[in-house]
């Protein structure tokens, strides 16, 4: 997942991630779209003269995303497609929650206010245990940290996904009301998103699996059509 998928459309680990969850909700929907809230920890490098290393904590960023389904069948397509939407995102996201509760500009805090919220949040929290596998010392807590928020809170979104990688797993939780969703409803969406997450890494991992997309090359102010005439020219080239 870390090192081979990346290597076939020069993706990220969120781009699979968010590939294989659009798919899931919109063969549950029947739909061909997702609106998502995406969570980011927000110690990304936007900023050349920011340093953070001495800084603990994370400044988390939560911002909307629509996704849209190009392709039900082709994965290449899918992929290809959901990376360049993701790139899309100005400045991952980070300058969204300046606009929503910082600007002084009324209208522009109303306009987004007023935008259809999101009912699903999706948070890839990276490899957890990165820093502490050469340690003898330092390691997760294995202890129970009991509820990490009021059961009297009112829930912002139907369903919450966290993901990340600790002891060489990537592992999730799907986070709902038992008052609205019974649990084999969300038992069978994580049984999708699994195969449709397996699907995506064996299609990834094939040798015939290769490409680029828009965003590889900026500057060659390319679409998707454009580019892969233009690679299929140099491939007869060779």
């Amino acid at each position: 997942m870390l090192e081979e998928v990346p290597k076939a459309y020069k993706t990220q680990i969120n781009d699979i991630l968010l590939t294989a969850l659009l798919q899931t909700f919109t063969q549950w929907t029947n739909t061909s779209t997702l609106l998502l809230d995406l969570e980011g920890h927000g110690r990304e490098d936007l900023f050349s003269d920011v340093d953070l290393s001495r800084t603990v904590g994370w400044f988390t960023t939560i911002y909307p995303v629509l996704l849209k389904l190009d392709d039900n069948r082709n994965l290449e397509v899918i992929i290809k497609s959901v990376k360049e939407q993701l790139r899309q995102i100005p400045n991952r996201g980070f300058n969204y929650g300046l606009l929503r509760y910082l600007t002084k500009d009324e209208n522009i805090k109303t306009r987004l206010e007023n935008q259809p919220q999101s009912q699903i949040k999706f948070n890839y929290l990276g490899q957890l245990d990165f820093t502490t596998t050469d340690s003898l010392i330092l390691g997760l807590a294995k202890e129970p940290t009991g509820n990490n928020r009021s059961p009297q809170g009112k829930r912002q979104y139907l369903i919450e996904i966290n993901s990340w990688i600790s002891e060489n797993q990537l592992q999730f939780t799907w986070n709902y009301s038992r008052n609205i969703y019974q649990q084999t409803t969300i038992e069978n969406l994580t049984q999708t998103y699994i195969i449709n997450l397996k699907n995506l890494i064996n299609h990834c991992k094939s040798p015939e699996s290769k490409g680029y997309t828009p965003s590889d090359f900026k500057a060659a102010n390319l679409n998707q059509r454009q580019l892969d005439k233009f690679m299929s020219k140099i491939k007869k080239r060779k």
